[in-house]
């Protein structure tokens, strides 16, 4: 099988419907989720199309990794309802629910393991391979093969086996990425993935997430507050202030000066070069 067939393997068709039906990707209908009193994510209503890109933009706290922790089916609404692959995750048996969380990729933030257990980057990246499976699984000859398919899409393969936590932080989200895609997901989930990354990494990283979505045909929803870390293909996004949806649109219309100045709040300018946007501080602001 070749490269694209098999990372593509469990994709959903390219002209699959958008509806209610049982064959939607992914619905959130009036999802609340609190904490205490506070709601950490308030009244969200989206739905996703299959092979669709979705940003999520807000700032700091704004309830974007809460809202993905929801749709992986991490986190139950405290109101509202979820439905993934049309079903709904919180109607299953937990056994059942691991099961289809396992077709979900997730790329957090930060990953952290344990500094006492030196695992290698092939190690890593078969946790991604053994994602919902008894705890006393082993990898079978077409598990390392995917995995390895994986490290070389993500052009991390000659690392296989360096400990994980001798690499950069841009070395380690490739291999944080190929750990996802040795799931094989249906949907991919990147919480800010080039955060905390230097310039040279967060091209890198945009780059290769561009490719995921554009030639793997891959459905990703990415969160982020950098413009310039969404590659050229997003088209649409949805901008989150407070744990509410402020706007959820073509990209054209959300990314644009006045709704990401008000989804900020500060004035800012949206320039665009070769189909990606950069944002600068428009001043205004009291020191």
């Amino acid at each position: 099988m070749s490269e694209k067939n098999k990372m593509t393997a469990q994709m959903p068709p390219e002209d699959e419907p958008h509806s209610n039906s049982s064959n939607s990707l992914l619905r959130l209908s009036g999802v609340t989720r609190r904490a205490g009193q506070t709601a950490l994510v308030d009244d969200v209503s989206l739905s996703m199309r299959p092979g669709e890109f979705l940003a999520i933009l807000g700032p700091n706290g704004a309830g974007k990794s809460t809202l993905l922790s929801i749709i992986d089916a991490t986190l139950r609404p405290s109101e509202g309802t979820l439905s993934v692959f049309g079903v709904n995750p919180w109607s299953m048996s937990e056994s059942k629910r691991a099961g289809l969380r396992a077709r979900i990729g997730v790329v957090p933030q930060r990953a952290d393991f344990n500094a006492l257990i030196p695992l290698t980057v092939h190690e890593v990246a078969a946790i991604g391979r053994l994602r919902g499976r008894a705890f006393n699984s082993r990898l079978t000859t077409q598990d390392r093969s995917i995995i390895e398919e994986a490290l070389e899409l993500m052009g991390v393969a000659e690392l296989s086996r360096r400990v994980y936590r001798t690499l950069s932080g841009g070395e380690q989200q490739k291999v944080q990425l190929a750990r996802a895609l040795a799931q094989q997901p249906e949907l991919l989930l990147l919480d800010e993935p080039a955060a905390g990354l230097d310039l040279f990494w967060q091209e890198q990283l945009t780059g290769l997430i561009g490719h995921l979505s554009e030639t793997l045909r891959l459905p990703i929803i990415m969160t982020t507050h950098i413009l310039s870390d969404l590659p050229a293909c997003c088209k649409r996004a949805a901008l989150i202030r407070e744990g509410r949806v402020l706007f959820d649109g073509p990209a054209d219309e959300a990314l644009s000066g006045r709704r990401i100045s008000e989804t900020f709040g500060c004035p800012v300018e949206i320039i665009e070069r070769n189909g990606r946007r950069h944002c600068l501080g428009a001043g205004g602001m009291a020191p």
